[in-house]
């Protein structure tokens, strides 16, 4: 996210000038991110395999798969929504031919943007999906595997940016303490206001 990474360097060095070496510096960050910078979020931590994020097999895989691609991202009512298009299939071969059940459709993944551990992700995750024989068999792995790897690690990105950005000659600096005190969602942009902590040794 090179937009989220330059806003980041620059309230960090302002942060630092206006702070005082030795000492903690708390000051809150409002950062705006568009669908479409939240769907290159989205690309970054799951579409890692070609374009697609795989929940069972890989792109070598023909008979046995599972896999969405081409995430578009709206957001409404507190909620950021992510439509995939999932393909996959539940099969064996047999006699030189693959046999199982299969489908591709439309899938929607929603949920209240979160911050824990250092990183953003998805409370009150919900998959809807067609209740459809195959996806009854898949169900469980999908939703699992999206709440585990639907996640970015902010707090990675900001230790990164702020060894960028650097303290004088001797000294080290880094995020101790990162909050999210507002989250809003609207039809345009995710928005949220960061609380941040950061040390000098």
């Amino acid at each position: 996210m090179p937009q989220l990474r330059r806003f980041l360097m620059l309230a960090l060095s302002v942060l630092f000038v206006t702070g005082t070496l030795f000492v903690p510096v708390v000051r809150a960050a409002d950062v705006t991110l568009s669908h479409a910078a939240l769907e290159r979020v989205v690309w970054q931590v799951l579409l890692t395999e070609g374009g697609r994020g795989y929940f069972e097999g890989g792109p070598d895989d023909t008979c046995r798969y599972a896999f969405v691609q081409e995430p578009k991202v709206t957001g409404a009512s507190g909620r950021i929504r992510v439509r995939f298009l999932f393909s996959g299939r539940a099969g064996a071969p047999v006699g030189g031919r693959c046999v199982g059940p299969g489908d591709t459709f439309d899938l929607f993944v929603s949920g209240v943007p979160a911050l824990a551990g250092g990183e953003l992700y998805f409370e009150d995750l919900r998959v809807e999906a067609p209740d459809t024989v195959y996806f009854r068999l898949v169900s469980a792995l999908v939703e699992e595997q999206l709440r585990r790897r639907l996640r970015y690690p902010l707090k990675q990105d900001l230790d990164r940016v702020a060894a960028t950005v650097g303290a004088p000659a001797g000294y080290a600096m880094s995020v101790e303490r990162l909050e999210m005190s507002h989250v809003e969602v609207d039809e345009d942009a995710l928005r949220v206001s960061l609380d941040l902590g950061l040390s000098i040794r």
